[in-house]
């Protein structure tokens, strides 16, 4: 399998060295290839491309919506360490996909504009990354990696989370100090000192928050004229750095359904613990 060098790219490595096989076709900006045109420009669509900078990606889902259109083209922009895009341009073809790779943009790199002719697109997902693969590829490799999202949480050196849920905010999730406190509804709460979470449970939570791309800057909104309501407080701590949000249910933004998506798939696996059930049941209700 072949990962297109996005590292060397942005290292002044040569041509020769970024590209693949000579003998596979070019094709410059604005020609034609597989009937359809290639994007004549260097534009980054904040909202229809999907953009890939160092651990954060967005608009991922887009690449399943192109596999299940049947037609037109899907750009994937993989920014270098130095801050450089490079353009994947992905299209439909007689023979299946093209993928057009160019690093025109790289300041650090050789200017390279390939393009390669392959039968099939793969989306790939395992315990530890999802993959979207271009297969059956013309040259010397058969497979092409255009996205990866990894989210192995064994690799990370800290992952912690604090959330605080609920209308008024009383049940808390806190792993670094093993707490969990269950809002009883009448004043009171239940709490748990010594709360874990298995591996596999991290692991999904983690892969849950990367698919959310929860490392973004996110327009979220705590307000809410509503009562009651419900609003989250999320904290992650992951290696050196540090995410915090807040928003409520109230608002339908992008972000808000995202992110209270992904929250609400925390809760599901913390609340069918065996421990959670244990605690005593809700007592009253918020009016």
């Amino acid at each position: 399998m072949m990962l297109l060098p996005l590292a060397l790219a942005g290292c002044g490595k040569s041509g020769k060295e970024s590209g693949t096989d000579s003998t596979q076709p070019q094709a410059e900006t604005g020609t034609k290839s597989g009937g359809l045109e290639w994007r004549d420009d260097y534009d980054i669509n904040e909202s229809d491309d999907v953009v890939a900078m160092h651990n954060s990606v967005s608009n991922w889902e887009k690449l399943d919506s192109f596999t299940s259109g049947k037609e037109g083209m899907q750009r994937i922009v993989h920014y270098t360490i130095e801050g450089d895009p490079i353009f994947y341009d992905l299209k439909y073809s007689k023979s299946g996909f093209q993928l057009r790779y160019d690093t025109s943009e790289d300041k650090f790199g050789s200017p390279l504009v390939k393009v390669y002719d392959c039968k099939g697109f793969e989306k790939r997902e395992s315990e530890v990354d999802l993959r979207y693969t271009l297969t059956g590829c013309k040259g010397e490799s058969n497979e092409i990696d255009v996205l990866t999202l990894d989210y192995d949480v064994a690799e990370q050196d800290l992952f912690e989370f604090t959330l605080l849920y609920g209308i008024t905010e009383k049940n808390e999730i806190h792993t670094a100090e093993k707490k969990l406190v269950k809002d009883l509804q009448n004043g009171e709460v239940a709490e748990l000192s010594d709360f874990k979470l298995t591996r596999e449970e991290r692991g999904l939570i983690y892969k849950d928050m990367v698919l959310a791309n929860y490392l973004e800057e996110k327009k979220l909104s705590a307000a809410c004229d509503v009562k009651p309501h419900a609003s989250y407080n999320l904290t992650v701590r992951i290696n050196g750095g540090e995410r915090h949000y807040e928003w409520s249910e109230c608002n339908s933004g992008e972000d808000n359904e995202a992110m209270t998506k992904m929250v609400q798939k925390v809760i599901a696996i913390v609340e069918g613990k065996d421990e959670y059930k244990a605690l005593p049941e809700v007592k009253g209700g918020y009016d």
